[in-house]
C-alpha cells in the first residue's frame, strides 16, 4: 500500500452540482462521492471530506488490520468507534479510524492491551526488586502462608510496601475502579502485580478503556474519573470528576462545577442534609456528612475501632466520636463482632491511624456482599483472608504525635453556627395532639419529667421519629444521633429543650 495523497478533483459534474437532472423522472439527489485516496485504488471512498483524505471500505480495513485488528463490526463513519479483535491478544474494543492510522505511522500496536502489556514489562523489568518478586511469589500460592511469613510482612514497612505497589488481584482492582464508577470488563492476568493491562468500562457514559492498576494512584487519591472519554469532551478535570468523588463519599451534586477547590452545593446521598464542601476539602479528610458520620469536635479524643463480620469474611476499621456508640451498634446489628478499640488525642489522629491501618491490608479488600449492600464504610473493610493481623494498639504510639488539621476544626465550627441557625429559625406549628420526640435529656427535670410537661400542654410524646412527628426536641443543636438523622430523612423540625421553654411557655392555638 503507498502513501496516502490529498484528495484528487472530483469530476466536474459532481463539483459544480450534486444534482443531475433526469427529464423523464424530474430532479433526482445523486449522493456525494469522491475517489479512495490510496494510490492506484479506483474504488470510491466511504465517506466524503474537504480536504483530508477518504478510503474505500476495504483500504479501511487494510488499516485496521495493518495495525494488528481485525474489524467485527462494518465501517459506518470517519470519526466512529468501530469494535475490533486484536489479532495478537483477542481482547475485543472499538478504536476510530483516525487512531488506527495515528497509531500506525507511529510503528506503534493500535491494541492498548498489547501497548500496555510491553510498556508494563519495561517498567517491571527496571523497577521490581528481587523482594517484590519473592514477596509477589508468595502471595500467589494457593496454601495460606506460614505464621512467620505473616510477621514478616506485617513487621516490615519495605514489605507493606511492595505489596501496596505490586500486589493487585482481580478482586483489589475491581473494587479500586468501583470507587471511581467504573465496573472491570477483564482482567488479563489471575495475579496482576499492577503492570498488566485490565479493560474497564465507564458507568457514566459507557466508554470501555484500557488501564494498568498501578497507575491508578492519582486517581484513587483524589477519587477523580479515570475515564478518557469523559476527560477529552470536558478538556480534563472537569464537573464529572468532582462528581465521581463526590459520589464516592456518599455525597450527590445536582449541578457539579468544574475544579477541585470550587466549593460545591450537595446534600448527603443517605439522609438528605445539605452540605458545601470542595473536593479538595475533603481529601483532606473532611467529614462528608455531619448527620450520619459524625459531628463531634475534632479536637476532642475519638476512637478506633476494629470489627470482624463473620458472615462477610471481612474486618473493618472506622472513627467513631468517644460520646457516640451509635456507629457501634449499627456494626453489630449488620453482625459485626467489636475486636478491638483505641482512644487517640483528636480527629487527626485518627484519621492517620485508619489510613496507615488500611495502607497494610488495601489488597485484600472486601469485594462481596459489603459492596452490594453499600453498607456505611465498606470501602474501610478486608477480606479476612489477608496475611495480616491488625492490632490497633501498635499504633498508638505513633498517632500520639500527629497534628490536628485546623481546616477539620474550622468546617466543624462552620457547620455549628449554620446548624444552630437553620434550628432556631423553624417555624414549628404545633396544634394540640401533635406528636413530638424527645432524645437526650434538659435543663431541670428528667426526661419523663419533660414528656409530662408536653403532655400537660396537649402534646403527645413518642419513642421514635416517623414521619408523623412533628417536632424532634434536642439538648443543643450540635446534638446529633440516629433519631436527628432520621428527622433529617423525615424532613422534621428540630427544637432545644430551651427552645421548647420559650415556645409560648406550650399555648398552642385551639384545634
Amino acid at each position: 500500500m503507498g502513501r496516502a495523497p490529498l484528495n484528487r478533483e472530483e469530476p466536474s459534474t459532481l463539483t459544480a452540482n450534486p444534482l443531475t437532472v433526469d427529464t423523464r423522472e424530474g430532479p433526482v439527489a445523486t449522493p456525494r462521492t469522491q475517489p479512495c485516496s490510496t494510490m492506484d485504488c479506483l474504488n470510491a471512498a466511504a465517506f466524503t471530506t474537504r480536504s483530508a483524505p477518504a478510503y474505500c471500505v476495504q483500504c479501511i480495513d487494510a488499516f485496521y488490520r495493518r495495525g494488528g485488528l481485525e474489524p467485527i463490526e462494518p465501517f459506518t463513519a470517519r470519526k466512529a468507534r468501530r469494535l475490533t479483535e486484536c489479532t495478537t491478544c483477542r481482547v475485543r474494543l472499538t478504536y476510530p479510524l483516525e487512531y488506527v492510522k495515528e497509531k500506525n505511522g507511529y510503528g506503534e500496536p493500535v491494541c492498548r492491551v498489547c501497548f500496555w502489556r510491553a510498556w508494563g514489562a519495561e517498567q517491571r523489568r527496571r523497577t521490581k526488586t528481587q523482594l517484590d518478586i519473592l514477596i509477589g511469589a508468595s502471595l500467589a500460592r494457593a496454601t495460606d502462608l506460614s505464621a512467620e511469613e505473616k510477621e514478616f510482612i506485617a513487621a516490615h514497612e519495605d514489605a507493606r510496601h511492595s505489596i501496596d505497589r505490586w500486589w493487585w488481584p482481580t478482586e483489589r482492582t475491581r473494587a479500586a475502579v468501583d470507587l471511581l464508577h467504573h465496573d472491570l470488563v477483564l482482567d488479563t492476568a489471575h495475579n496482576n502485580d499492577g503492570m498488566d493491562p485490565v479493560v474497564v468500562r465507564c458507568r457514566q457514559c459507557g466508554f470501555e478503556s484500557v488501564e494498568l492498576p498501578g497507575r491508578m494512584g492519582s486517581e484513587l487519591a483524589g477519587r477523580w474519573c479515570m475515564c478518557p472519554s469523559c476527560n477529552a469532551r470536558n478538556k480534563g478535570s472537569c464537573a464529572s470528576d468532582v462528581a465521581v468523588g463526590f459520589a464516592a463519599r456518599g455525597l450527590a451534586i445536582t449541578e457539579p462545577r468544574q475544579g477541585p477547590d470550587t466549593v460545591q452545593d450537595a446534600h448527603c446521598a443517605r439522609c438528605g442534609t445539605p452540605r458545601r464542601v470542595a473536593m479538595r476539602q475533603l481529601n483532606r479528610g473532611l467529614v462528608p456528612c455531619y448527620v450520619c458520620d459524625g459531628a463531634a469536635d475534632p479536637s476532642s479524643p475519638h476512637r478506633v475501632y476494629l470489627f470482624h463480620f463473620p458472615a462477610w469474611h471481612a474486618f473493618k476499621v472506622g472513627i467513631t466520636n468517644s460520646g457516640n456508640d451509635l456507629r457501634l451498634q449499627t456494626h453489630c446489628y449488620n453482625g459485626g463482632q467489636l475486636v478491638e478499640i483505641v482512644t487517640v488525642p483528636h480527629r487527626g489522629a485518627a484519621l492517620w491511624m485508619e489510613a496507615e491501618v488500611l495502607s497494610g491490608v488495601g489488597p485484600w479488600p472486601a469485594t462481596g456482599e459489603p459492596v452490594q449492600q453499600r453498607i456505611t464504610g465498606w470501602t474501610e473493610m478486608w477480606d479476612e483472608s489477608a496475611p495480616i493481623t491488625i492490632r490497633l494498639a501498635d499504633y498508638l504510639p505513633r498517632a500520639e504525635a500527629i497534628p490536628l488539621d485546623p481546616v477539620l476544626v474550622g468546617d466543624w465550627m462552620a457547620d455549628r453556627t449554620a446548624l444552630a441557625k437553620l434550628d432556631l429559625a423553624a417555624d414549628w406549628g404545633l396544634r394540640p395532639g401533635d406528636r413530638v420526640c424527645f432524645t437526650g435529656s434538659g435543663p431541670g427535670r428528667t426526661r419523663s419529667e419533660w414528656q409530662q410537661f408536653a403532655r400537660d400542654a396537649g402534646l403527645h410524646p413518642v419513642g421514635n421519629v416517623t414521619a408523623g412527628v412533628a417536632l424532634l426536641i434536642v439538648p443543643d443543636s450540635s446534638w446529633v444521633t440516629s433519631k436527628r438523622a432520621r428527622a433529617v430523612q423525615f424532613d422534621v423540625p428540630v427544637a432545644t429543650y430551651t427552645d421548647l421553654l420559650g415556645a409560648a411557655s406550650m399555648r398552642l392555638p385551639p384545634s
